[in-house]
C-alpha cells in the first residue's frame, strides 16, 4: 500500500484523525490570534486610546493637584513672613515710642523743679511770696467729716433725705 505510506506521518494508527505535530500546533495558535485580531482588534484598540487617555488625564490631574498645593504652601508661608515683619515693625515703633516717653518724662521731671518753678512766677507772671498777715492757717485735725443738715426742715424733707442716704450706702 503504497498510498498508505505516503499518509502515514498524518494518521494514527486504526483511526481516521490527523496527526498535528508541533509546527502545526503553533501554526494554529498564531492563526487563532490573527482571527481575533481581525474580529476584536479595533476595540481592543479603541479600549487601549481610552485607557491610554484617562492613565494621562490622572496624571496631569496629580500634577495639577501637586502644583496647587505647593502653591498654596508657599502662598501661606508668605502671608505668616508678611505678619510676622510686621509685628517686629510693631514692636519696633513701639519702643522707639516708649524710648520717646520716658525722655519727656525725664524732661518733665527736670522742668518741673521747685526753684525754676517759683522763678517762673515771679518773672512771668508777677506773682510773689505771701506776707504774713495773707496767710491763713486751718486744724485740720477736729475737721468735720459729716455735714449738719439743717434743723428747720419738714418731717417729709427728712424722710425723703434719710431714704436719699441709705441709696448713697449702698452705692
Amino acid at each position: 500500500m503504497p498510498a498508505l505510506k505516503s499518509y502515514e506521518s498524518f494518521y494514527d494508527e486504526g483511526s481516521s484523525a490527523r496527526k498535528i505535530n508541533k509546527n502545526e500546533k503553533e501554526y494554529v495558535k498564531i492563526k487563532r490570534k490573527a482571527d481575533a485580531n481581525r474580529r476584536y482588534g479595533k476595540n481592543k484598540l479603541k479600549i487601549d486610546a481610552k485607557a491610554k487617555a484617562k492613565k494621562n488625564v490622572k496624571i496631569v490631574m496629580f500634577i495639577l493637584c501637586s502644583f496647587t498645593m505647593g502653591m498654596l504652601i508657599t502662598y501661606r508661608y508668605n502671608v505668616i513672613s508678611e505678619k510676622n515683619l510686621l509685628a517686629q515693625n510693631l514692636k519696633s515703633e513701639l519702643a522707639a515710642v516708649e524710648a520717646n516717653l520716658l525722655n519727656k518724662q525725664i524732661e518733665v521731671e527736670q522742668n518741673t523743679e521747685l526753684s525754676k518753678v517759683e522763678a517762673y512766677a515771679k518773672q512771668k507772671l508777677g506773682m510773689q511770696k505771701p506776707d504774713k498777715n495773707q496767710t491763713i492757717y486751718i486744724d485740720t485735725s477736729k475737721a468735720m467729716n459729716s455735714v449738719e443738715v439743717n434743723s428747720q426742715m419738714s418731717w417729709f424733707e427728712r424722710f425723703i433725705q434719710n431714704i436719699k442716704d441709705m441709696i448713697n450706702k449702698f452705692f
